[in-house]
């Protein structure tokens, strides 16, 4: 019997610029992209949450943000995580170093993941599956809150395996050994928490949606065309700015009518998170 092949195609930083939005709302309505990753803190998360609650198709979930970016709660209660801006360490290298103390900084991640999360509930969508900037998600320490959470909160499904991402996204303009070792325990990281998080959801396997750059239609028609059986998730970050990603070549591809028709060919079936759960 032939095994079944279905793909999620995932955008993350949703919400984080009033362009990435947009982007991920076109690339939706072009048939390419079914799930979307929601920063909730972000410039234009108002936006995205507007948008996609116009567009019940759309599976969304949280990226949970720990590092380089803004908290939800105010310093006074996480004065361990947060600079006086509100902002986390820039580095995810130093955010896991720093994130494996207990005690009381324990309790601090605890309470502005639940802040994260019920941000996100707050805006009505449903909270089809949790993921990570840098990946943190599957920090042990995260990951261990986010398990005991999952007796309050509907947290079902979960991005993992991460190893691929972690090896791929990079950060450029910084020393090439703290690049290796960067990737390194992120990797390690990724690796250690996608066998603790076998208890939630997850895909069979997580790639990136385009390994070349600039992102070109024919890279991303041949790996829909390659995709294996059981549920492979392609993420991408259409409309970035960042310069580790090609936001604007990404843009470009999910919104193309090449990629649309070579997902239709490959007789592969695109779903979102959210169909991976009702599943179970």
């Amino acid at each position: 019997m032939k095994t079944r092949r279905r793909v999620i195609i995932t955008a993350d930083d949703f919400g984080l610029l009033p362009e990435t939005t947009d982007s991920v709302i076109a690339g939706y309505e072009s048939g390419v992209i079914t799930s979307a990753s929601l920063r909730v803190n972000a410039t234009a998360s108002h936006e995205a949450v507007v948008a996609a609650s116009m567009r019940p198709g759309l599976g969304v979930g949280l990226q949970l943000v720990l590092c380089d970016g803004i908290s939800t709660l105010p310093r006074r209660h996480i004065p361990n995580l947060v600079d006086g801006a509100g902002r986390f360490v820039d580095r995810p290298l130093e955010a896991a170093w720093l994130y494996r103390r207990g005690a009381g900084l324990r309790e601090e991640l605890t309470a502005e993941i639940r802040a994260q999360i019920e941000k996100f509930l707050a805006t009505g969508l449903n909270l089809n599956f949790i993921s990570g900037h840098y990946h943190l998600h599957l920090h042990p320490t995260v990951l261990s809150i986010l398990r005991e959470l999952a007796d309050e909160y509907p947290i079902l499904a979960l991005r993992r395996p991460c190893a691929a991402l972690a090896r791929h996204d990079r950060r450029r303009g910084i020393p090439d050994f703290q690049s290796r070792l960067e990737a390194t325990v992120l990797g390690l990281i990724s690796r250690w928490g996608s066998l603790r998080a076998r208890g939630f959801v997850s895909p069979d396997r997580v790639e990136v949606l385009s390994t070349s750059r600039p992102a070109a239609e024919s890279d991303v028609a041949a790996r829909l065309a390659a995709i294996g059986g059981g549920v492979t998730e392609l993420v991408c970050r259409p409309g970035s700015r960042l310069a580790q990603f090609d936001g604007v070549g990404e843009a470009a591809v999910v919104t193309s009518r090449i990629v649309r028709e070579a997902i239709t060919r490959s007789g592969i079936e695109p779903i979102s998170y959210r169909n991976l759960v009702e599943d179970v």
